[in-house]
């Protein structure tokens, strides 16, 4: 057995070993200290970009998910003014009928007209007052809303809802109208002619209201497709990303307890080798 006092390699490789065990056991402390398996690049790069991708992909996915949330808000506030208008237009609808019948004269059909008017004027302020977030909904030139919907770009639905307006008259012989889109229609019932030619026009006008309010719909039922899927994805690339950046507390605290239990043997063996050199003493007695 050769016996040497200026170098102990017996003490110095157990020393390092006994280093490189309590650099292990730092790291298992500080994972389960964080609960990420990943505290910094150096851990795993390539974890980390990937990781860190899913997650600001995840989060994109959230934002969009929340403006998709806002486009059915739009819609939903947009079919709600157009019931109100469908309910008003049955009501002057009912009027045109009253008006129709010959038993009205001309000076009872111009009380008539002025209360249709006076429900058009209605219809007017649903029209102008309808907004989200300040911006109208059925104005002309502020009707396209451009709903972001997705975590990429170019990911975008438009939302383009038809212009609708309508004009009551001041008095009580004149006319109002009511314009959805591209068909407008004049209400004057102050002749049996005219209001039977009413009756006529409120109809079509009924119709256009029920055709941009299936159109608001539709779109609606779209975003809630997009939201299903959003949601979907934003929970499998959570857990993609969980998957690789956060520690597994089983396996880790498994590594924890054989590294502690290294560090025990380790620091008893450094005492051992630390006696070898001790031997010499034999030799010179």
């Amino acid at each position: 057995m050769a016996l040497r006092i200026n170098y102990n390699y017996q003490s110095d490789f157990t020393h390092f070993n006994l280093l490189q065990t309590e650099a292990n056991m730092n790291k298992s402390l500080e994972r389960l200290a964080t609960g990420y398996r990943i505290n910094r690049a150096a851990d795993d790069a390539a974890g980390l970009y990937i990781a860190d991708q899913l997650k600001t992909y995840s989060v994109s996915l959230e934002q969009a998910t929340r403006n998709s949330q806002d486009g059915i808000s739009i819609a939903q506030i947009a079919q709600s003014a157009l019931s109100n208008v469908y309910n008003i237009l049955n009501d002057i609808k009912a009027k045109a009928i009253e008006a129709a019948n010959d038993s009205q004269d001309d000076s009872t059909r111009q009380i008539i007209q002025q209360d249709i008017n006076k429900l058009v004027d209605a219809i007017s302020k649903i029209f102008t007052d309808t907004e989200f977030n300040g911006k109208s909904i059925f104005s002309p030139g502020a009707n396209t809303f451009t709903i972001h919907y997705g975590g990429r770009t170019n990911q975008t639905l438009v939302m383009q809802v038809w212009t609708a307006t309508a004009a009551a008259a001041a008095d009580t012989s004149a006319p109002s109208t009511i314009t959805i889109g591209s068909t407008g229609i004049t209400i004057d019932v102050t002749s049996q002619t005219k209001a039977e030619k009413a009756i006529a026009n409120i109809d079509n006008i009924i119709k256009q209201v029920d055709q941009l309010n299936a159109k608001i719909g539709s779109y609606q039922i779209e975003l809630e497709k997009i939201i299903t899927n959003n949601e979907s994805q934003r929970i499998n690339a959570q857990e993609a990303e969980s998957r690789i950046r956060n520690v597994d507390f089983a396996k880790e605290m498994s590594e924890f307890t054989r590294n502690q239990i290294l560090m025990q043997s380790g620091t008893a063996m450094l005492a051992q080798a630390n006696q070898l050199p001790q031997l010499v003493l034999q030799l010179l007695r």
